[in-house]
């Protein structure tokens, strides 16, 4: 697990409950979404609270995505 997932799975959660999704539905919305949020979270995109920062890049959140995927389909 790597650092950022806890506080990324955290706010996918939050940002499912703030938006009324039926506590059944999201553990599986959180699996399939968790690493976007991550990535966000790290180009500094949005906050621990799942909140948009003003003026975010969608550029660099997309790139932060990009590259979370590339590692983690790297083959070894």
């Amino acid at each position: 697990m790597s650092s950022i997932e806890p506080l990324a799975r955290e706010v996918c959660e939050l940002v499912c409950r703030q938006n009324g999704m039926a506590e059944a539905d999201i553990p599986a919305w959180v699996d399939s979404h968790w690493e976007a949020a991550a990535a966000e979270i790290e180009a500094g995109n949005c906050d621990d609270n799942g909140e948009i920062i003003p003026g975010p890049d969608w550029q660099k959140g997309a790139e932060a995505y990009r590259e979370r995927m590339a590692a983690k389909h790297k083959p070894k």
